[in-house]
């Protein structure tokens, strides 16, 4: 039996056998991984029954820093849905499954919309809440400058003082007599 391990070292044979594993073929120079490749990588690995992760991306790419790749692989994942609603089914496909196929393509879009939704009113009250406390800020800064209470804006503050001497005196210099 096939383990992951075995399906991603044939999906790096491929890749070099392609020579698209980053460099000229049998050059030690490290090429970046790109979008375009970490999709190619991550779709072959779908294929495979492998999930895509960043692990496996680097154990496949041989190479690659987490941080750069984790948002390249989130970018992979949010378009992912996208591209399998758009992909066509094969002729094959008996009736009873495209129609699972689609109530679970409904289903995930559902549940995204949903998220996505649960995510948007809480931003949505989080600013309210913000526009609250900005707005009850700004009045009590109006209510302590009117008392006299609060510092003054600096253009303010600078017409409402006498202007300093340029040179003040030290006490290191005699004074005259």
């Amino acid at each position: 039996m096939a383990t992951d391990q075995d399906a991603l070292w044939r999906i790096r044979q491929s890749l070099a056998e392609e020579g698209r594993l980053g460099g000229a073929r049998g050059s030690q120079e490290r090429v970046p991984l790109d979008q375009g490749q970490l999709d190619d990588i991550a779709w072959r690995m779908l294929r495979a029954g492998v999930q895509p992760t960043v692990e496996a991306i680097r154990a496949v790419y041989g190479s690659g820093s987490p941080n750069r790749l984790h948002p390249m692989l989130r970018r992979f994942y949010a378009g992912l849905a996208t591209r399998l609603q758009l992909a066509p089914l094969a002729d094959e496909v008996p009736v009873p499954l495209r129609q699972l196929w689609l109530q679970a393509l409904d289903l995930a879009s559902d549940a995204v919309r949903e998220r996505h939704d649960a995510q948007a009113e809480e931003l949505r009250q989080r600013v309210a809440e913000l526009e609250r406390r900005e707005a009850a800020l700004e009045r009590k800064l109006k209510r302590l400058r009117r008392d006299g209470a609060a510092p003054r804006p600096p253009a303010a503050a600078a017409q409402a003082e006498p202007a300093a001497p340029a040179n003040p005196p030290s006490g290191d210099e005699p004074s005259a007599p």
